[in-house]
């Protein structure tokens, strides 16, 4: 009997400091699930100031155009846009289309090509530093967001057209289609606009494609990516053109989105979400490493569940475009699940994948975005 008492004090003597350590252990994980949940709300939160301020600052910014222009347009994904300081002109430079469309008041006595003539060597000449500096949009938001500067490194000293000499302007304007129009008087009635169009090189884009390979090779190395793919997702995004933004926003050569690319990337890089500055982003090797690692999350997280590479190829470049929840809906018909839908993939051969992707993701531009992102892959395979 009093063997079987000691042998019972003894086991309630062991138990206790293990009932202590995994009552102790259980408020410790409570405690960091607490301060995760408050850190990612105040991501969140800062977030959608940030957004806050671009929606705001975008639609002020319009209202004011509207004065001189009957279609105010803004600098989006494809297509760089100046004003002049008074409103009165403005350059677009389409890099999709790959031409620029000059248009400008001419003053008393000019045809107003000389005033053309002069607003696109002032285009061709723009670094890309001075062209962030000038974009009232952007630095509105991130005054009224109290977002940092940061530097854009050697990329802001670069031209926003590199490799259009501004000495070629000449040569150029006597390509143009020249129209006459007519637009708002910001003192009422209407003004003449002459509107120039001019082709930029044919070669340009893949000219900039090459310019962009030494960043685009050295993260694809470091993130096990095929260069090609990265290649062709740059191209999609924002046609090279390294004044890209979207409305959502998102910035920069592979239009990073800060809440959700950039959560997560920001994690990897530096251990702890922040919201990236549109500096930041328009920094080439800052947008290009983002895009990277973005990607590198996509196929080895996200999507690993997808065992075949065509396969999986497929699903990150919808991904990239609309998040693996909507791709994982696009197989399991609701549940946003990745492992279940990569059961349903990994019964299909990739072809089939590709087919289901490209008729049944939930948006058409993701699946317009797919079918042009693979036949880019596919012909940057071949790039030299």
């Amino acid at each position: 009997m009093k063997k079987s008492l000691s042998v019972a004090c003894l086991s309630l003597g062991l138990l206790w400091p293990v009932a202590a350590l995994t009552t102790d252990f259980n408020q410790f994980r409570q405690q960091q699930q607490q301060a995760f949940g408050q850190f990612t709300q105040d991501f969140d939160q800062a977030f959608a100031a940030y957004q806050q301020a671009f929606a705001t600052a975008f639609a002020a910014y319009q209202e004011e155009l509207r004065t001189q222009w009957r279609e105010p347009l803004i600098s989006d994904q494809h297509r760089w846009i100046e004003y002049s300081a008074d409103q009165r002109s403005r350059s677009v430079v389409d890099f999709e289309a790959n031409q620029v469309t000059i248009e400008v008041e001419p003053e008393a006595g000019q045809s107003g090509v000389e005033a053309a003539m002069a607003l696109l060597v002032d285009v061709l000449e723009r670094p890309v530093e001075e062209a962030y500096a000038r974009d009232e949009v952007t630095q509105r938001a991130v005054q009224a967001a109290q977002l940092p500067q940061e530097s854009l490194g050697a990329s802001g000293r670069q031209r926003v057209l590199e490799g259009v000499e501004p000495e070629h302007a000449e040569a150029m304007l006597n390509q143009a289609q020249v129209q006459r129009t007519t637009q708002p008087a910001a003192t009422g009635g209407t003004r003449e606009v002459v509107v120039l169009t001019v082709p930029l090189p044919e070669a340009r884009t893949s000219q900039r494609a090459r310019e962009f390979m030494p960043l685009i090779e050295r993260y694809a190395r470091e993130y096990q990516l095929e260069p090609a793919l990265m290649l062709a997702i740059m191209h999609s995004e924002s046609s090279f053109n390294p004044m890209a933004r979207s409305h959502i926003p998102a910035f920069g050569l592979m239009q990073i989105v800060p809440q959700s690319a950039g959560r997560d990337v920001s994690q990897e890089l530096y251990g702890q979400q922040r919201v990236f500055s549109p500096s930041y982003l328009y920094n080439a090797e800052n947008n290009i490493r983002a895009g990277a690692i973005y990607l590198n999350i996509l196929n080895t997280r996200y999507l690993r569940h997808i065992e075949h590479p065509e396969s999986r190829m497929y699903a990150v470049i919808a991904a990239y475009n609309t998040g693996a929840g909507n791709v994982a809906r696009t197989f399991t018909g609701g549940p946003r699940s990745v492992p279940q839908a990569a059961r349903v993939i990994n019964a299909m051969p990739p072809q089939e994948v590709y087919q289901q992707l490209s008729r049944q993701l939930p948006y058409q531009e993701t699946r317009d975005y797919l079918d042009k992102v693979t036949s880019r892959t596919l012909a940057y395979r071949q790039f030299n």
